[in-house]
């Protein structure tokens, strides 16, 4: 291959004696003259590119003396042909570069030309000087070789100064677009490609070119690899012609390998990430995850933090059954996962929580509507059927309230529990969600838990509390201290999130939910004190869920409430009130943890 200058030709004359003038003044004299003539080698160097060749017209002149002052300049030589300048006698620099561009920066299309001579102009002496103009910056080109374009849906390469030095911008070279060249002032460059294969997973290398020089064309080719190696390249350089080519082989699969999970409730997301096979050391700041809503325009990013060999994140604030894309990033897009989907949950609503929903079957009243009143379809239940199938001694009264006769928070309606004494024993008075399961001589069969899939972070509501002191002591749990007719009685709020129903009776404490330690239970979370409330009115509470597992999927809810915490035991005090409303599940925010 050839490469194009451009030359132009100085010719310094000592101007001969005008038969006008005379002998005397031109012995006298001390200056020369100067014609500027300006050559044009029109051969030029072959290029891979086939760049246009400069315009003569963009060749600016100086004329500087030793003293560094410029005695005569243009920044069109044209100016200058075919006239005379008159120099004093002395040494001279002549400095020829492109017009309007000093080579300081990078641009595409932007060659930078420079050139200079050092003259002397002597009396009665005649100089000629040529001066040649050469390419004073550094020459790119990049070219995607039809592999490559048959193997990735899109690809960039950028190049940039590798020392990256301000005012120095990077380029970027992008497949599909007509091929153009880029300079870049003398410097080591770096070569960074991107490609995402038609698995939609990003690929990213980097390269660096050292020992850069002024006339130096890099031609970067770039080809599938072809089981050369990963990240193999192969290198031609033309001596003569300063002529380097590589050529780069990227392979289809990343060097670096990255993957990405999502597990999504109602409005948070939470984000793993791993390292799956890396050819180089990574930082672990520089990752990090991306989502957007799907098809929108944007990325939003994420902190990805390293645990172990894990990266977590979450993200807060999404919107319940909504579909989003998701990925994993390192650097700016080096290694990129493939865009993932999750769609998050619904944020179900709790059926019945303000309890405007009551009716009758047969003695028994349930908070319900009529079609689903009954000891199995009914999603909450009661303790109430024992007082209806002949006994009469088993359960607390449950009973709807209205403002006209107790405090509503909310609404027409609002629960009422009321632990009693029924002729032999106690029983406080519950609801809960789950079935009545019936009668086992003075003891009731219970199933706790409601089918609920779903993951809110808390139950929130209100209630009202007034106790009275224990007056009936049956069984008391193990480290439990009470004092009939000196203790308090104090009522129970508790929620759980479980992967099955539990049916226990509450005469065999061998079939009580042990809350913590069973593994069914995926988060459990109760009030914190069951004293009575103060005031006439209701009292607030959230009861945050403590999660034991982030992962793991619930089949059933269990809330429960009762008038007296103890009832299970037979134990609590007879006329204990606690009133209840408004209640509903929380999904905004982040989960408690169990510890």
């Amino acid at each position: 291959m050839k490469k194009n200058w451009y030359s132009f030709i100085i010719c310094c004359l000592v101007a001969m004696l005008s038969a006008c003038q005379n002998e005397d003044e031109l012995s006298n004299s001390n200056v020369g003259y100067l014609r500027l003539t300006m050559g044009v080698d029109m051969s030029v160097n072959t290029r891979a590119d086939g760049e246009e060749v400069y315009d003569p017209k963009q060749i600016a002149v100086q004329i500087v003396s030793e003293n560094d002052e410029i005695v005569e300049e243009t920044s069109n030589w044209e100016e200058w042909s075919g006239k005379q300048i008159t120099l004093p006698v002395g040494k001279y620099t002549v400095k020829a570069s492109s017009a309007g561009f000093d080579g300081a920066t990078s641009g595409f299309d932007k060659p930078y030309y420079a050139g200079s001579a050092e003259i002397t102009i002597q009396k009665d002496t005649e100089v000629n000087q040529t001066v040649t103009c050469t390419l004073a910056n550094v020459k790119v080109t990049v070219n995607f070789d039809q592999t490559f374009v048959d193997n990735f849906t899109s690809a960039n390469v950028e190049v940039d100064d590798n020392a990256d030095n301000a005012g120095i911008s990077p380029l970027t070279f992008t497949m599909g677009e007509a091929t153009q060249s880029g300079y870049f002032p003398v410097t080591d460059l770096k070569a960074v490609v991107t490609a995402v294969n038609k698995n939609n997973v990003s690929n990213t290398q980097t390269d660096v070119i050292e020992n850069v020089k002024a006339r130096d064309h890099y031609i970067l080719n770039y080809k599938v690899d072809d089981g050369k190696g990963d990240g193999s390249v192969s290198i031609k350089f033309d001596n003569a012609l300063k002529t380097y080519t590589y050529t780069f082989f990227i392979p289809t699969k990343p060097t670096t390998e990255l993957s990405v999970t999502a597990n999504a409730w109602a409005k948070l997301a939470y984000l793993t990430g791993n390292v799956v096979t890396s050819k180089e050391e990574l930082t672990p700041e520089n990752m990090k995850f991306q989502y957007r809503v799907k098809d929108a325009a944007d990325w939003t990013d994420v902190v990805a933090t390293l645990n172990g060999e894990t990266y977590e994140g979450k993200v807060l604030g999404l919107t319940p059954e909504t579909t989003y894309e998701y990925r994993m990033v390192y650097g700016e897009e080096q290694f990129v996962t493939e865009v993932k989907e999750f769609t998050t949950e619904a944020a179900t609503v709790l059926y019945n929580g303000d309890f405007e929903l009551w009716s009758q079957s047969g003695q028994t009243i349930y908070p319900d509507a009529a079609e689903y009143a009954g000891n199995t379809s009914s999603f909450w239940n009661t303790s109430n059927p024992g007082t209806t199938q002949g006994l009469g001694a088993i359960g607390g009264a449950l009973n709807p309230t209205t403002s006209a006769t107790s405090p509503v928070q909310h609404g027409q309606y609002a629960a009422q529990l009321k632990s009693a004494f029924k002729i032999i024993a106690f029983a406080a008075a519950s609801l809960y969600t789950g079935n009545f399961a019936g009668l086992s001589g003075m003891s009731a069969n219970m199933e706790f838990g409601k089918p609920f899939t779903g993951h809110p972070i808390a139950l929130h509501g209100y209630y009202k509390y007034s106790p009275v002191v224990i007056n009936h002591v049956d069984r008391m749990p193990e480290g439990v201290n009470i004092v009939e007719g000196e203790t308090m009685d104090e009522c129970s709020i508790f929620i759980a999130l479980a992967k099955k129903s539990f049916t226990f009776n509450n005469n065999d404490e061998s079939s009580y939910i042990d809350y913590e330690g069973d593994d069914n239970i995926i988060a459990y979370g109760e009030l914190p004190s069951g004293a009575a409330t103060s005031g006439d009115g209701y009292t607030e509470f959230t009861i945050p869920l403590k999660y034991k597992s982030l992962t793991e999927e619930p089949t059933h809810i269990i809330i429960v409430c009762s008038a007296s915490k103890y009832g299970d035991y037979m134990t609590g005090g007879e006329g204990s009130t606690l009133y209840v409303d408004n209640f509903s599940l929380v999904y905004d925010g982040e989960p408690a943890i169990w510890e």
